[in-house]
């Protein structure tokens, strides 16, 4: 339990309670999606692209998959699997992994387990499940990007294996060996973290309300680009390699033609559909105006004091035309 003052006001913060639990898991997420971006900027540079390349389809240095991956390593190693011990132990609150780091006596037992299975069978168990989550969220995450929005932010097509290029053994053994490296070794780290920013409330809520309102902002921006290159694609009948295509548009000498040719494209494809908004604008609209006729638009470049020097220029020059012809009737 963490109580906090604040101005004679006191506030109980249970880590395990839902408040602490809703609070922690909106930190793990923002942190793992900046920790999950770096990591793929890196592996991109000398790994898989050997390029510097934004990866992921937001702009800004964010990736939610690794955050919903993140928020899975914690809850499979610190809630889910606490159910395989004893819950009751008083020194629970003592622990890692809900196993018991000290006995009665205060001698260090990190080992022992409280509950009816031992240790090594829970961290199988842990890390298993760890794998397997990670890679149904990664199968779930590939289908709404290839399926729904014909964009394919990875390709595992060439790897063997593979279910429709989006997951694959390899990377699958990959995420159960984060799994057993986040079970050993970076699980007490995080809740440390969080035991440190929970005491924090409004400094934190303040920091993560700032984090998810410039996440919202861009996730709407990049939806709007993704329906626009889905459109595209469903033209071409082709799966659009998103990174491949961010690639081109950086090094390719004739990046402005294709994005001419890109916004036309897509301008023709709006434009039956602008053209009957723009109808039923001007019929909505004629319904302000005296016998609903809309007034005659002026031209917008002529602004009231060219008008005005217009009217003069045309008053001299009906002046001169009445003199030229007095001066002939008088001849």
């Amino acid at each position: 339990m963490i109580l906090i003052n604040l101005t004679g006001y006191t506030i109980n913060i249970d880590p395990y309670g839902p408040f602490g639990m809703f609070l922690s898991y909106l930190m793990l997420f923002i942190i793992g999606s900046f920790l999950g971006y770096i990591v793929e900027v890196f592996f991109r540079r000398f790994v898989s692209m050997h390029k510097w390349i934004n990866p992921g389809f937001l702009k800004g240095p964010c990736l939610p998959l690794y955050g919903f991956g993140l928020c899975a390593l914690h809850f499979c190693s610190d809630y889910g699997f606490r159910l395989l011990l004893d819950a009751n132990d008083p020194m629970a609150n003592n622990s890692f992994y809900g196993i018991k780091m000290y006995d009665e006596n205060g001698v260090m037992t990190l080992f022992s387990t409280t509950g009816s299975l031992p240790f090594w069978a829970v961290s199988i168990i842990v890390i298993l499940v760890i794998g397997i989550l990670i890679t149904l969220i990664e199968f779930i995450a590939g289908l709404i990007f290839v399926k729904g929005m014909q964009i394919q932010l990875w390709d595992y097509s060439k790897l063997k294996g593979n279910i429709l290029g989006v997951i694959c053994p390899l990377f699958s053994v990959i995420w159960t060996a984060v799994g057993a490296i986040y079970w050993f070794g970076l699980r007490p780290i995080f809740s440390a973290l969080l035991f440190t920013a929970l005491p924090h409330t409004w400094g934190i809520t303040f920091l993560i309300g700032a984090a998810y309102a410039i996440l919202i902002v861009d996730l709407v921006a990049s939806i709007k680009l993704s329906f626009k290159v889905r459109g595209e694609a469903i033209n071409s009948h082709k799966i659009v390699d998103f990174e491949k295509l961010k690639l081109s548009f950086k090094t390719s000498k004739a990046k402005s033609d294709k994005l001419i040719s890109f916004k036309e494209s897509i301008n023709q494809s709006f434009a039956p559909l602008n053209s009957k908004l723009y109808k039923l604008y001007n019929k909505a609209k004629a319904h302000m105006y005296i016998n609903n006729e809309l007034p005659e638009k002026q031209n917008s470049s002529e602004t009231p004091r060219i008008i005005a020097e217009n009217m003069e220029k045309n008053k001299e020059n009906n002046a001169n035309s009445d003199i030229d012809k007095t001066t002939k009737e008088e001849k």
